[in-house]
């Protein structure tokens, strides 16, 4: 491989400019200097110069590379693919990159074990992708050995970046209380009320719920009924509840929208005309319109969608602040969720 006086001999230009030209830190405004800054990049890439970026971090202290931590369990470590892309398009506006550590529980447990994943990865500080059930000795080597970190999708009470999922709640029984609806329903097939380590999305979002209805004096269904069903049973629970005298005229599905809407067809009821339906999910995917929901059989179907592109930049963000300053701490950054009203939502018939 060439070296960078190779670049420079055939270019006849110095090193430094070459290394300014290859850093991009030249602005080339004229057009003699464009056309300098051009030659010089054909030379480097027809003799196979590459900057050496080992060098570059010795000399600047900086890998200009955030780590990524992920759980080897996938059930604790939900990686959306926007949260992903947010991530990505942060880290290529500063001209830096990713590596990513998918550790078991062990490994986070030992001593030194954060700074050791920095040094390995080579990276100057974590986007921690725990976001539940996360282990105690995990929090607590954190405190010990102190490294830049961002939590991502976690609800902790500094250092992280989250979403409004108790709000989500609310805004979500309100607008079917707004069209006239008084028997709602909310569904997650989970027993997260027992669960101290079950994510904050499923509290919050149900959380909101109950104060809404409460606030207007409406009777919430018992959730538990549902909860912890097996895989098979949770659609002829639905599809009972469906054809009860006193069904729900509106549900709010904390995910899998799909099988309320296979249960409500089963049980002979028309969406939204029989039945209004609202979930949640990612936000849109490039080229939906804005006022799309997600799209099931024809139907899009309302949904709070949530930031997640916009997590993964602020996160960047605010990690890349406390790699500038160490020992800072941030309050949570908690993001709201946006709706769209998509076409399961009708007015209250009965």
């Amino acid at each position: 491989m060439s070296t960078l006086q190779e670049v420079a001999k055939q270019a006849g230009v110095s090193s430094r400019t070459v290394t300014r030209v290859m850093r991009g830190q030249i602005k080339e405004s004229w057009p003699s200097a464009v056309r300098r800054a051009e030659r010089i990049r054909q030379i480097a890439r027809e003799l196979g110069y590459r900057p050496n970026s080992s060098a570059s971090a010795i000399r600047k202290g900086r890998f200009d590379c955030l780590g990524l931590l992920l759980s080897a369990d996938h059930g604790r470590s939900n990686l959306p693919p926007m949260l992903l892309d947010g991530i990505h398009d942060a880290l290529l506006e500063r001209k830096m990159h990713l590596s990513i550590a998918r550790l078991p529980d062990e490994a986070l447990a030992e001593e030194g074990a954060f700074p050791r994943i920095l040094q390995e990865c080579c990276c100057d500080g974590l986007l921690v992708n725990y976001t539940d059930r996360i282990p105690a000795q995990m929090l607590k080597r954190l405190d010990e050995d102190p490294v830049p970190s961002i939590w991502l999708n976690c609800k902790l009470k500094r250092d992280c970046v989250h979403y409004d999922d108790l709000q989500a709640g609310e805004d979500a029984t309100q607008a079917l209380i707004d069209r006239g609806h008084k028997r709602i329903g909310y569904i997650d097939f989970t027993h997260f009320d027992t669960h101290p380590d079950s994510h904050y999305s499923r509290v919050d979002r149900h959380a909101g719920y109950m104060k809404t209805m409460k606030k207007a004096r409406l009777k919430p269904t018992d959730y538990r009924a549902f909860a912890g069903l097996p895989g098979k049973q949770r659609l002829h629970a639905l599809i009972t509840l469906f054809k009860s005298a006193d069904r729900p005229t509106a549900i709010i599905a904390y995910d899998g929208p799909e099988r309320v809407l296979l249960a409500a067809t089963m049980a002979g009821l028309t969406v939204p005309d029989d039945l209004s339906l609202i979930s949640f999910d990612e936000m849109i995917t490039p080229g939906q319109l804005p006022s799309d929901g997600e799209n099931y059989i024809g139907l899009d179907i309302a949904t709070f969608r949530i930031p997640t592109i916009e997590a993964g930049l602020q996160a960047v963000d605010l990690l890349m602040q406390k790699i500038e300053t160490p020992g800072l701490t941030f309050k949570p950054t908690v993001l709201p969720l946006t709706f769209d009203h998509g076409d399961t939502l009708a007015n209250a018939s009965v």
